[in-house]
């Protein structure tokens, strides 16, 4: 006799049942670790049977994957947005998680999307790409101008009707920001930029002498051309004060063979140093002192980069326990750094180089013991 169909569907459900009862059950009977080393067990073995199974459709069809329908992936989606994208890169699948988050975005989320195929899409039009690369060209270019002024040259060049608002929103989202006021807040960059060629800068370098009674700290000041990137020292000394730094300022700006003749701004600090006498002189041979704003050493970078290049590839390597020896390593050093080393700010060009002989022989010349070296062609006797 037949069984019928609803006595079926009751016996199979309560094989289901039975079953889950005695998974539970062992669940009860066996501790938590047991239990996730078993899951771990499951996985891996469903991990390489899904292995050999990419290997064999590889084998036959000659694909990597193969090609899903539109329901296939929408199922996939489904289940992949359970996870996140971290757990859908560990699982290692053939599908990334970009693409399987793509599957659910367009065969899933955007039924929710109100606007019909062929209509229309609302909201505010896109401006074309060549006037939004022509706004942010605009903005690199010209640091100081505000949205206002940035709006009505694209205006101009383009021929189209576009708000400030818009100017506005393109330039703060890729990280242009206009200031409040363009001729306080104007860019520093730009001051190098329009004065480079009469422009130079200064700083202070310290280094701990060795001496018999114990360390005893030194002053080294140091002038750089912006240009170039020429460096000199204008003095080195115990403690700086008002007549060192006017010293060095009429020494700089001598008649016969002041460094500073001929540049009309130098930078610095705020270092109380960098006053009085200081400026009082410079300003009356023509140069005009401008300093840096409070906790912004970048806007002194070119001489701060000096520093710091003198200090980890030379005095951070030495032990001076005089004067006549430091003077003798600033010397040395300065020698080296504007006529012998590449410099990457200059495209690996050197300062001043040396002349050498083109057909020569590269000979290596060496300072402070073979600390500093540096290599030219030499053309050799006969």
């Amino acid at each position: 006799m037949k069984k019928s169909k609803k006595s079926k569907k009751v016996g199979t459900v309560n094989l289901v049942t039975k079953n889950l009862n005695a998974f539970m059950t062992g669940m009860e009977n066996s501790d938590m670790r047991q239990v996730v080393a078993n899951l771990q067990a499951v996985i891996e073995y469903k991990e390489e049977e899904l292995r050999i199974y990419r290997k064999k459709y590889k084998e036959d069809t000659g694909k990597e994957r193969p090609d899903l329908t539109d329901n296939e992936r929408r199922s996939m989606a489904r289940k992949g947005k359970a996870l996140n994208k971290l757990l859908l890169s560990l699982v290692g699948g053939s599908w990334s998680p970009q693409t399987v988050m793509g599957w659910y975005k367009t065969l899933i989320a955007d039924k929710y999307n109100s606007v019909a195929p062929g209509q229309k899409k609302r909201g505010r039009k896109r401006i074309p790409k060549e006037v939004e690369d022509l706004i942010i060209k605009i903005a690199k270019e010209n640091r100081n101008w505000g949205y206002k002024r940035v709006q009505e040259t694209v205006v101009y060049l383009m021929k189209i009707n576009i708000s400030v608002d818009t100017v506005k929103r393109v330039m703060n989202r890729h990280g242009y920001f206009a200031p409040p006021d363009g001729r306080v807040n104007s860019d520093f960059n730009l001051f190098f930029d329009s004065h480079k060629n009469v422009l130079a800068a200064c700083d202070f370098c310290t280094y701990e002498l060795m001496t018999p009674s114990g360390l005893a700290r030194r002053h080294i000041l140091f002038f750089e051309d912006i240009t170039t990137r020429e460096v000199w020292c204008g003095g080195i000394t115990k403690d700086p004060d008002g007549n060192f730094m006017a010293q060095v300022a009429r020494n700089q700006v001598d008649f016969i063979d002041g460094k500073l003749n001929g540049f009309r701004y130098i930078i610095h600090d705020n270092d109380t140093l960098f006053s009085g006498r200081f400026t009082d002189i410079l300003l009356g041979a023509g140069c005009k002192t401008k300093h840096t704003r409070p906790f912004c050493p970048e806007q002194n970078g070119y001489v701060e980069s000096f520093v710091k290049t003198f200090k980890t590839e030379c005095l951070d390597q030495l032990i001076l326990t005089s004067d006549e020896q430091l003077r003798y390593v600033v010397k040395e050093f300065l020698l080296y750094y504007n006529h012998e080393r590449p410099h990457s700010g200059l495209g690996g060009k050197l300062i001043d180089p040396w002349p050498q002989d083109d057909d020569g022989e590269i000979v290596m010349f060496s300072r402070l013991g073979g600390l500093l070296k540096s290599y030219r062609r030499v053309k050799q006797a006969a």
